[in-house]
């Protein structure tokens, strides 16, 4: 990729194991950038075993118009979020960069989104539902509420999530790195805004089905309370920037190309 595709909205996703969703949620989905004709999906396959790959086939045409963009990692046996998120974002052909969950649906949110970064460039956004601050390291934050299962939906201009490094790889595999991410955003200059969503916006899961491939023995607090130290540490010491020194990945575009990310 030469540069970033001005305008251009990625939604960045990946998956372990999580066939299931997308079988309710891709299509809907790639419906939804196509009809708006400057959007993009990149799916991550992170090494699933689930029949991902050969699923995936079906949408061949969605791949060859430029709508999804299809990175298949093949030798990551344990799921790490951090790492999984930033292919999808490093692989993206997009100006803005959207982390959008597996089990997440777009919806009609695609003009707002665009229309808050036409008057505010140097903004983040997070979630979907009204001021409902709590859990930042410090004063206000942009947690969605619970339950509403968009957390995760964190979306900003590709040069700024750059700056910063990305999601922190340092984390252990789960809880936090959203946070971190916002933390960090806000630190280096960002606003942080929410925008509403009609209808539904993700599918229920259970937090143990979050956690059984990321190859784990410490429970779900244990993770969170280590990534939450991690987090203080890097608002603490100025640490915006994270992942200096990382390696590049390989992975297949697409059935076809082998890239580093």
């Amino acid at each position: 990729m030469t540069g970033p595709v001005r305008g251009r909205i990625s939604f960045c996703m990946t998956c372990k194991d999580r066939l299931w969703q997308l079988r309710e949620t891709l299509l809907e989905n790639l419906e939804r950038v196509e009809a708006d004709g400057n959007a993009e999906i990149v799916l991550v396959n992170y090494h699933s075993q689930d029949g991902l790959d050969a699923w995936v086939r079906a949408y061949r045409t969605y791949m060859d118009r430029g709508v999804l963009r299809y990175l298949h990692e093949r030798t990551e046996p344990n799921f790490h979020m951090s790492k999984a998120k930033n292919l999808a974002h490093f692989g993206a052909t997009g100006e803005f960069l959207v982390n959008l969950d597996a089990d997440n649906f777009i919806g009609e949110t695609i003009p707002a989104w665009r229309g808050q970064w036409a008057r505010e460039y140097d903004t983040l956004i997070h979630g979907f539902v009204p001021e409902t601050d709590k859990g930042r390291v410090g004063a206000r934050d942009g947690l969605p509420a619970e339950g509403n299962g968009t957390s995760g939906r964190i979306g900003l201009p590709r040069r700024h999530f750059m700056a910063l490094g990305g999601y922190d790889e340092a984390m252990l595999p789960m809880s936090q790195q959203d946070v971190d991410l916002i933390d960090r955003a806000r630190a280096y200059g960002l606003s942080v805004v929410r925008l509403p969503q009609a209808g539904r916006a993700s599918i229920c899961n259970s937090l143990q089905e979050k956690l059984q491939h990321t190859g784990q023995s410490l429970s779900w607090e244990e993770m969170r309370r280590r990534n939450l130290e991690r987090r203080r540490e890097n608002l603490r010491l100025g640490r915006l920037a994270v992942n200096r020194g990382r390696s590049a990945v390989r992975v297949l575009l697409n059935f076809a190309e082998e890239i580093e990310l």
